[in-house]
């Protein structure tokens, strides 16, 4: 008997496309909807404390957009940065603080209490000079803890509700044809093993 190679080919391609096409499929998935969560926990908090920046669980996440803080921090980095209480802010560490409207990620570099207040001088690593401004305990968002390196970028991405949808609308459906598929395959298997029955009692 001769084999049909061609079909062996055409099936081994076809299962190794599912298996890519799965793969990116899980991959959107592990992506998606961590960030689904974050933003609707953010979301909620924004609701019930208008004005204040939201956090989770203390914690706090800013996209850096400048090269200020190279090469500790880079353009495109997501930095963390921890609510902590004044006394726990010492010259060298790396604090994020608001400026009116802007967001900014400095190193401490000098505290001086004036008329019992703490104000805190700001540099950039990599800037010549310190900050013009100095910062009070109240402008301050918090103090770095960690980065996620360089997903600033997809962040800001998905963050624009058009793509955001068109990726969310595909991962429904893909969800719904692999429920599809699943339920096909459940029921060949039980027509399948009813029919082995049936000619086992023949």
């Amino acid at each position: 008997m001769r084999k049909d190679y061609s079909n062996i080919k055409m099936l081994d391609k076809h299962g190794e496309l599912n298996f890519y096409k799965n793969l990116l499929i899980y991959a959107l998935y592990i992506v998606i909807i961590p960030i689904i969560i974050y933003d609707m926990f953010l979301i909620v908090q924004t609701l019930l404390k208008p004005g204040v920046t939201p956090d989770f669980f203390g914690y706090k996440t800013f996209s850096i957009i400048s090269g200020s803080m190279e090469p500790k921090i880079n353009i495109n980095d997501i930095v963390i940065v921890k609510n902590v209480d004044k006394n726990q802010i010492k010259i060298n560490d790396i604090i994020t603080f608001k400026i009116e409207d802007e967001t900014i990620t400095h190193r401490v570099i000098n505290i001086k209490q004036i008329d019992n207040k703490l104000i805190y001088t700001t540099k950039g690593d990599s800037n010549e000079v310190t900050d013009i401004e100095k910062i009070e305990y109240n402008q301050i968002e918090g103090k770095y803890v960690g980065k996620i390196p360089k997903i600033g970028k997809l962040l800001s991405i998905l963050k624009n509700k058009y793509i955001f949808s068109i990726i969310l609308i595909f991962l429904i459906i893909s969800y719904m044809l692999q429920r599809k598929n699943i339920q096909k395959k459940i029921t060949r298997k039980e027509k399948r093993q009813k029919y082995e029955e049936q000619n086992k009692l023949n």
